[in-house]
């Protein structure tokens, strides 16, 4: 269960404005305090940190140095209680790693720029632009698809190759993190025309990947493939571990939005027929994305359907910092990466004593931490139980999707399975009750007369809405006909243990 940090945005522990390292430590608790038998904490068990190097821009995807802290955000020193710290609370962090593009200013690119220097190769050079992408640096050119402030690597070379392995070795294993996320894995490795998904770029990363599960074993590697998931999925296992699917992302939202089933139901079947167990991250919105409380104009109910659809479903969850507590952002970027709100004191929300690098969202109370903490009610508690129910439940966290068919538009339903348990997720997307509806499973993984145990998303006492039926589990393990409960509210979910 991952959590997505912007440091520069989420506390300010030296009250100069800016994020640092020292104040995402003295925030770990809201993370994962490390004690099981707590309910306070989100219960996350894996961080990613996005860009950490020294770098000249806010956002740090233009690296100047892969071996060092961003002074913004601390020390080296600061980096190392980081994840002694995470670690001891259960927390694996991994860091965001961008590797297809430096910093201008990088001192390799500066070099570069000199024919016949030690890094004259380490970039991709022409006399003539081949196409767009390409910037004028006298009269040569250089290939930086991401603009001219980000010229590409040349990873061709394996002197480039050999120094980016030593800088990810040092930091698994001077640093103690446990991975990377790679930041465009798709654009690294060009060929002529083609800059996208070339069999270089996936050859590229099988061997970085094999070298760093050599050096520590268990290192993960995870992609930005911005791309179908047909073409993210094919990353995975060979090239890197596991890639975010950003088609399972948009089915839903845009399911939440729309009110009907029949894209979710869709995409939850491909996704899952496409990647190996566990091999994809699952997301609502993350860096780069308008967040999703702004995306469903800031109304309650989407929110919470939005949540309990991410963490009842399949793959490995990722959380974008603040969406927790329905923090709005639309571009540009900026404002989608504004500082956490862990109260609602001044200056800053809780974040800093001092005005911030960036304005606040625009968000009043109670989206906050502190407001929401104890209101059981509220979005961050949804999160909270979310994820205990998923972390106590291992078929909603790594079981099997078997789709589940009915008629009603609005309703998305699947089993999900692993050895010894079984998960029905029923979901009614839509904007009314629905009490019309039957549920069908041609073959499944049922058997005997299992008995339905609500886990999740039913009301307290007896009767008809309240507890649910079990269903006549055929010869194949299906069902038919099947209706566990006699009405399912507007934009919830529910979940139903089918145990023998």
């Amino acid at each position: 269960m991952f959590y997505e940090v912007f440091v520069r945005s989420f506390a300010d522990s030296d009250d100069d404005g800016s994020g640092d390292l020292r104040g995402l430590i003295g925030h770990l608790d809201h993370l994962n305090d490390g004690d099981p038998s707590t309910t306070a904490d989100l219960g996350v068990t894996g961080l990613w940190l996005m860009p950490t190097f020294p770098s000249p821009s806010y956002h740090g995807y233009d690296v100047t140095d892969y071996r060092s802290v961003n002074p913004d955000y601390g020390s080296l020193a600061d980096m190392r209680a980081l994840v002694r710290d995470a670690h001891q609370r259960g927390i694996a962090v991994i860091l965001d790693l961008p590797l297809n593009h430096t910093s201008d200013q990088d001192p390799w690119f500066r070099d570069s720029r000199k024919p016949g220097s030690a890094h004259a190769d380490w970039y991709v050079w022409a006399n003539e632009p081949g196409g767009s992408g390409w910037a004028a640096d006298g009269k040569r050119y250089y290939y930086a698809g991401f603009g001219p402030g980000f010229p590409e690597l040349n990873l061709r070379e394996p002197a480039v190759t050999a120094e980016l392995t030593r800088d990810a070795r040092f930091w698994l294993e001077d640093v103690g993190v446990d991975g990377f996320r790679l930041d465009a894995a798709k654009h690294l490795i060009e060929d002529g025309p083609v800059t996208e998904n070339t069999p270089a770029t996936h050859a590229w990363l099988h061997d970085l990947r094999t070298t760093l599960g050599e050096t520590r074993p268990g290192t993960l590697l995870l992609g930005e493939v911005w791309d179908t998931s047909k073409i993210s999925a094919s990353y995975v296992p060979d090239a890197l571990d596991m890639t975010f699917d950003f088609g399972l992302a948009t089915a839903y939202v845009s399911t939440v939005q729309g009110g009907q089933a029949w894209s979710l139901q869709r995409a939850l079947t491909n996704t899952t027929g496409l990647y190996p167990a566990g091999g994809f991250g699952a997301f609502l919105t993350n860096h780069d994305m308008d967040r999703v409380a702004s995306q469903l104009g800031g109304d309650a109910a989407k929110m919470r359907l939005a949540a309990e659809l991410l963490l009842t479903g399949p793959g490995v969850p990722f959380v974008y910092y603040g969406e927790e507590i329905g923090m709005t952002g639309a571009k540009p970027d900026e404002q989608i990466r504004t500082p956490m709100r862990w109260d609602s004191s001044l200056p800053a929300a809780g974040f800093s004593q001092s005005t911030p690098w960036e304005p606040l969202s625009s968000d009043g109370r109670p989206v906050d931490v502190a407001d929401q903490t104890s209101d059981a009610s509220s979005l961050l508690s949804l999160y909270r139980d979310l994820i205990r129910l998923r972390g106590a439940h291992p078929a909603l966290a790594g079981g099997s999707l078997v789709p589940v068919t009915t008629a009603a538009p609005s309703l998305v339903a699947t089993l999900r399975s692993l050895p010894g348990e079984t998960d029905l997720v029923i979901a009614n997307v839509g904007a009314t009750p629905v009490s019309d509806y039957t549920l069908d499973l041609g073959a499944g993984p049922l058997c005997g007369r299992p008995a339905a145990t609500a886990l999740f998303g039913l009301p307290a006492g007896d009767g008809p809405d309240t507890t649910p039926t079990a269903p006549a589990v055929s010869a194949d393990g299906g069902f038919s006909g099947y209706r566990p409960l006699a009405t399912l509210p507007a934009r919830s979910v529910a979940v139903i243990q089918l145990a023998p």
